[in-house]
């Protein structure tokens, strides 16, 4: 009977346990949210347009780079993202998502850039609401309930020698991908995004074919920084976006840095932004 007893103890302070971690995490991403403004203030922000700049550089590369304008439109749970470069580039990126379906256009007909593709292949990335980040009035953390997502928290993490706050984020749909999110301990500001993937090699039937074949690594890196106030929401104005691809050893590093000038709220959009095509 006490042996009973005890379990039933040790049950209770699990169940405490584990309930306190919930309503923890559920308190952070609230002071997450008010970290951006108050519940008025974002509830006030129908859309948003952010416009400025983008700069493309393949870093493992030529030191060559390319610039053009950016763009990200969101209106609820849509959105969409162009980052545009001089057709002879073929480097430029526009994604839209509904909010159950995304869209990712040809650089070319018929062809995708590898970042393009990867995106288009884990569109939970567009409908989920986590390209952009708090840029977007699609930001996942501000739906997280009607997404039927689950968050786990995974501590503090030490990145480029900096304490962040880890949070891994489940989307309802079943996906390959590993997401985590970073947050500032003290501002609870969201600074990082870092979606993994790792493609093994392939069962080779003979020694030749084995030391062709390798794993294929993917790492999709957002970060944010450089926070300001628009219309009483706090957003950051500058979005580095840097995707890693290949072998260990011949890996190739996109990055675009864009520079936001504009971001305004409510404006009279055309439906056409967020058209599937």
């Amino acid at each position: 009977m006490r042996a009973f007893a005890t379990v039933l103890v040790m049950l209770s302070l699990i169940a405490s346990g584990a309930a306190k971690d919930e309503f923890e995490l559920g308190e952070f991403v609230k002071q997450h949210l008010n970290s951006i403004g108050t519940e008025q203030a974002r509830g006030a922000a129908k859309n948003c347009v952010v416009q400025g700049s983008v700069t493309f550089q393949i870093l493992n590369r030529a030191a060559q780079t390319w610039e053009g304008p950016a763009t990200l439109v969101s209106e609820g749970n849509k959105l969409s993202s162009l980052f545009k470069f001089p057709p002879t580039v073929y480097r430029t990126e526009w994604f839209t998502s509904d909010g159950t379906r995304a869209s990712v256009a040809f650089v070319r007909p018929g062809h995708w850039t590898e970042f393009g593709n990867f995106v288009k292949v884990h569109d939970e990335i567009l409908t989920e609401g986590l390209w952009g980040g708090t840029l977007s009035t699609a930001w996942a953390l501000a739906h997280v309930e009607e997404r039927d997502a689950k968050l786990q928290d995974r501590g503090t993490k030490k990145i480029d020698g900096v304490e962040l706050r880890r949070i891994d984020y489940l989307p309802k749909k079943n996906s390959d991908l590993e997401v985590q999110l970073y947050f500032e301990p003290n501002t609870f500001r969201h600074v990082m995004t870092v979606y993994l993937l790792t493609i093994s090699a392939r069962s080779a039937s003979t020694v030749n074919q084995a030391r062709n074949e390798s794993e294929t690594h993917y790492r999709l890196e957002e970060r944010f920084s450089d926070f300001a106030s628009f219309d009483n929401l706090t957003l950051p104005t500058r979005w580095t976006v840097r995707f890693t691809y290949g072998g260990v050893s011949n890996g190739t590093i996109d990055r675009y840095d864009v520079a936001a000038k504009k971001i305004s709220h409510n404006m009279s959009l055309d439906a056409k932004n967020f058209e599937i095509k």
